[in-house]
């Protein structure tokens, strides 16, 4: 279509207006660009929702049958983000400025305290509290962001007064430290441990204590996660 400004007192302001009218077209061909597909999947296909909502049933399912083996206290050892918390609309607004990942948006974000919950994550954490198993969070958060982490799982309903929580405290604190920390009751896990470990549950390879084929899916339980990791 052809734009007619001839109508308009002066160049300036046909200038102005043929600004104005490009600016408003961008915006609108910006606003009909559909997410990267990544994102896009975790948040709208049925297939994503789907498949978390399976890898929680079957852990519920393994976990049950070996708290029935007196192996000690059991715990359960789960990742948050993207495992129990879905941080898409992070990825979202990270897109639209046109920016990656950086440190300080990411606390920004969890200080926000917004994050939704992955499927079926909620169903999940009923089963562990029935079972009795001990819930303990083992997330590379920072240990600073605890207390805004525990309100939004509150605020999302999933918080038990017994849930346990290692978060990182420094770069030395690797998941590797703190899952020792959970079966041997070392660290922090002093008072409260030492737990039998009856699952690992977690969306990166780096959320497991090795990378045994056969464990997956008896012992770990892997959760997708298309937007970011190690690849």
């Amino acid at each position: 279509m052809k734009l007619n400004y001839s109508h308009l007192p002066n160049s300036s302001c046909r200038v102005a207006w043929s600004a104005l009218v490009f600016f408003f077209g961008t915006q609108l061909l910006l606003s009909e660009e559909k997410l990267p597909n990544d994102v896009r999947w975790v948040r709208e296909s049925m297939e994503y929702a789907n498949l978390c909502e399976q890898v929680f049933q079957e852990a519920v399912k393994k976990i049950r049958r070996l708290t029935r083996v007196e192996l000690g206290p059991p715990a359960v050892v789960v990742d948050l983000d993207e495992t129990i918390l879905d941080n898409s609309t992070y990825q979202v607004e990270r897109w639209k400025l046109g920016k990656g990942f950086t440190q300080e948006s990411w606390s920004e974000w969890v200080n926000r305290m917004e994050a939704d919950l992955v499927p079926g994550a909620e169903q999940f954490l009923k089963e562990m509290r029935k079972l009795e198993v001990q819930v303990v969070f083992l997330s590379n958060r920072m240990h600073a962001n605890l207390d805004p982490t525990r309100k939004n799982l509150k605020a999302l309903g999933v918080l038990d007064p017994k849930d346990l929580f290692l978060l990182r405290l420094n770069e030395a604190d690797t998941k590797t430290v703190r899952r020792k920390e959970v079966i041997e009751g070392t660290g922090r896990m002093k008072k409260p441990g030492p737990f039998s470990v009856v699952g690992y549950l977690g969306d990166q390879v780096g959320d497991f204590p090795t990378r045994e084929k056969d464990r997956f899916g008896e012992f770990y339980f892997l959760l997708p996660n298309p937007m970011y990791g190690k690849w």
